[in-house]
């Protein structure tokens, strides 16, 4: 990864996810996104709702990468203590934020229950992000963002802001291989030697799949990624079964 390029990590928070009685779907959709939008993801975790933990991530997290999103936790419950570990994380107190109570009390209206406002209670200096299509802007701390845990208002809250994830994007490509890594593991190694700025991957299938190993070429150059692919194909003559036409968007 070249200096200066946009890298990410995405937090999940909820131990419902982690005892597997929900099954994460934010972490996959953002990985996914961030990818398509030129973020590298570098690091993925599932925390519990436990205050010490989460502040210990995004305190480790935040000044190691270019973003850092965090899914899940920002109720009005007890169990909602996103925010709190958030601003113990950076080092901030938790404070009623005059614009975020606003927009709660304008959605719940006259009969709204005083708890609703425990969601009002942000990091110290916390910013909201607000978009066409979504009521609740997003918080943003920093170079840390905070999205709901329901994966429907997650994803729309994040492309409602996509753009402020934007960068240059990656292009790809892959070739299909009968052929199994241990006896082609030294030749893919020389031909990232030869094209360091693009990242080669290795993929076994399952023994059901039509080919037993998938290579993939990733970059931002796409013709390094197309001289790549084609050093790798030239290589391997006897084991590719398909390749892409051609590298493509990631």
């Amino acid at each position: 990864m070249a200096a200066g390029e946009p890298t990410a990590a995405v937090l999940v928070v909820g131990d419902e996810v982690l005892s597997g009685r929900v099954t994460d779907v934010n972490s996959l959709y953002l990985c996914r996104r961030l990818t398509e939008l030129g973020v590298a993801v570098k690091r993925g975790v599932l925390l519990p709702d436990d205050v010490p933990v989460i502040a210990a991530e995004v305190g480790a997290c935040a000044p190691a990468f270019t973003h850092v999103l965090v899914s899940g936790g920002v109720g009005p419950t007890h169990d909602d203590v996103t925010l709190a570990g958030v601003a113990r994380g950076l080092g901030r107190p938790l404070e009623r934020h005059p614009e975020a109570e606003a927009v709660i009390r304008s959605f719940y209206g006259p009969d709204m229950a005083q708890a609703a406002l425990r969601m009002a209670d942000l990091p110290r200096g916390a910013g909201l992000v607000a978009a066409e299509g979504i009521r609740f802007p997003v918080i943003r701390v920093g170079n840390v963002w905070v999205f709901p845990g329901s994966p429907r208002l997650m994803r729309a809250k994040f492309e409602a802001i996509r753009g402020h994830f934007a960068h240059t994007p990656f292009v790809t490509g892959a070739l299909h291989l009968d052929a199994g890594e241990p006896e082609i593991a030294p030749f893919l190694a020389q031909v990232q030697a030869r094209f360091p700025e693009v990242a080669i991957g290795s993929y076994p299938q399952e023994p059901d799949a039509p080919v037993r190993l998938v290579i993939t070429v990733r970059g931002r150059d796409g013709e390094r990624v197309a001289g790549a692919l084609k050093a790798l194909e030239a290589g391997l003559p006897g084991a590719v079964v398909a390749g892409d036409e051609g590298p493509g968007p990631a």
